[in-house]
């Protein structure tokens, strides 16, 4: 395991964790029923989605600590109706459960030594990974769904060298994907591109790295990007996860 880049994720997952829970706190308690920037999930529904994935990803540290099988989720349908279900709580009440979560987890990767850190568990799509990889996914987590409680938080206020390894992840995610678009992406504020698929086929797409990412995440409609189609029109992407 590179211990300095575990290092770092824990330092990126602190800080999203702290910048979700400023725009929890941002919300109005009449707000929790409000459409988030997730099509067909309310504020709530967010929320609870977040304190589940947090005790998910629980279950890998337990797993790693005991070598117990211990999967993120029981099926797809119990974490369906878990989510359901905890959105009808109070917003107090998943407020105070994803500092509670988030902590749970914390405690829990930052309790296993080196070699238990490099413990093979199965991710929520039932791929091999070591149990470190688990911080990734809740840095994922809490930095994009921070921009989806739509309360003024961007993908602009993402630290560079983040904003470079979610590209870097969402391009490779779109790679293994059959249905992926050909793109150059180019971001001309940091002087970086991205090639995704036949570069014969591409098309260029011009614009920030953050307001790439957004596109490419499907949390903007690629109106501050450049685009090297016909019309300028965006090309339809696929979701990402």
């Amino acid at each position: 395991m590179d211990t300095e880049l575990f290092s770092t994720h824990l330092k990126w997952m602190t800080q999203g964790t702290t910048l979700f829970g400023e725009g929890l706190l941002l919300l109005d308690p009449e707000e929790h029923e409000r459409p988030s920037l997730l099509e067909s999930w309310s504020v709530s529904h967010l929320i609870a989605h977040v304190n589940s994935n947090a005790r998910a990803l629980v279950n890998l540290t337990v797993w790693a600590s005991t070598g117990v099988e211990n999967p993120m989720y029981q099926s797809n349908e119990k974490r369906a109706t878990d989510i359901h279900e905890g959105a009808k709580r109070p917003l107090t009440r998943l407020m105070d459960d994803f500092h509670v979560s988030s902590r749970e987890f914390y405690d829990g990767i930052t309790a296993l030594s080196t070699g238990q850190l490099d413990f093979k568990v199965k991710s929520a799509r039932g791929r091999d990974i070591p149990v470190s990889d688990a911080v990734w996914i809740r840095i994922r987590e809490v930095w994009i769904h921070a921009v989806d409680l739509a309360v003024d938080i961007g993908f602009s206020q993402f630290p560079a060298a983040l904003l470079d390894a979610l590209m870097d992840d969402v391009v490779s995610g779109f790679s293994v994907r059959e249905n992926h678009p050909n793109l150059e992406l180019v971001a001309k504020d940091v002087s970086r591109t991205w090639n995704l698929g036949t570069p014969d086929l591409a098309v260029v797409v011009e614009g920030s790295e953050h307001a790439i990412l957004g596109w490419l995440l499907g949390r903007g409609d690629g109106s501050n990007l450049n685009f090297g189609t016909p019309q300028g029109l965006a090309p339809i992407l696929p979701a990402w996860l």
